[in-house]
């Protein structure tokens, strides 16, 4: 059940621009999906049709789509007879997501350690040199595209299509944890100097300690949520 006492008004949502040159669902959805993750809207906020649809300039047809989607990505509960809210961080959840990535990143790092691919080393320096720029200036939102840019770039260099899939799919679960994370002093940090273990890993060729050192960037979400856990966040589902 919805944490209620939190909100006693309805979520007021920042105006999307929607394109209409191109389908209204999909960015109506991505819009919202952002704002959850980021947590601009937090979790256990009261959100109606009405209000998206409003906000979003369109009818409730393309809002329904996105609610439907939303909820599927488990970001939405509807409750009936209450309404709909945005899903508490479920501790469950995350850690379903984070044994999946711990073993498919942690492949995916081993793999890349073994073969030192030329062209993925340049990339994912690239993206860790972006990553520390983005820390330095403070901005959590790119740093945070950095971080996905990285991940991204293991696998996509490999040709691991499918399980890029199934590890952005988890990834879900745990942004809004991570970006809990980064709003705490000096955490912003925390996920450029595991990246970077990663990755001297993966130079010199150790695919075992690049293993462990993806575990040990992956655990660092659930070492953090149970903090949470236990001075009973108003963000997190309680066990």
């Amino acid at each position: 059940m919805p944490r209620s006492a939190r909100h006693a008004c309805p979520t007021v949502l920042a105006a999307v621009e929607v394109d209409r040159s191109i389908p209204a669902p999909e960015q109506v959805y991505r819009a919202l999906r952002d704002a959850i993750v980021s947590l601009r809207i937090e979790p256990g906020s009261p959100l109606s049709e009405g209000e998206a649809a409003s906000a979003c300039a369109v009818s409730r047809t393309p809002i329904r789509e996105a609610f439907s989607r939303l909820v599927d990505d488990q970001l939405l509960d509807v409750f009936p007879n209450l309404g709909t809210f945005v899903s508490l961080i479920d501790p469950g959840l995350v850690a379903e997501a984070s044994l999946m990535r711990r073993l498919l990143e942690g492949e995916a790092a081993a793999r890349a350690a073994a073969t030192r691919s030329p062209a993925l080393v340049v990339e994912m320096r690239a993206a860790l040199a972006d990553h520390a720029t983005a820390v330095a200036i403070d901005d959590a939102e790119r740093a945070y595209d950095c971080d996905a840019r990285f991940h991204r770039a293991m696998f996509l260099g490999q040709r691991l299509g499918q399980m890029w899939a199934s590890v952005s799919r988890a990834r879900t679960q745990l942004e809004r944890v991570h970006h809990l994370m980064a709003s705490q002093n000096g955490a912003l940090s925390d996920a450029l100097v595991k990246h970077r273990a990663i990755l001297s890993a993966i130079e010199s060729g150790e695919p075992e300690t690049a293993r462990s050192a993806m575990a040990v960037h992956i655990d660092a979400n659930a070492a953090f949520l149970g903090g949470l856990l236990e001075r009973d966040h108003p963000f997190v589902r309680p066990l």
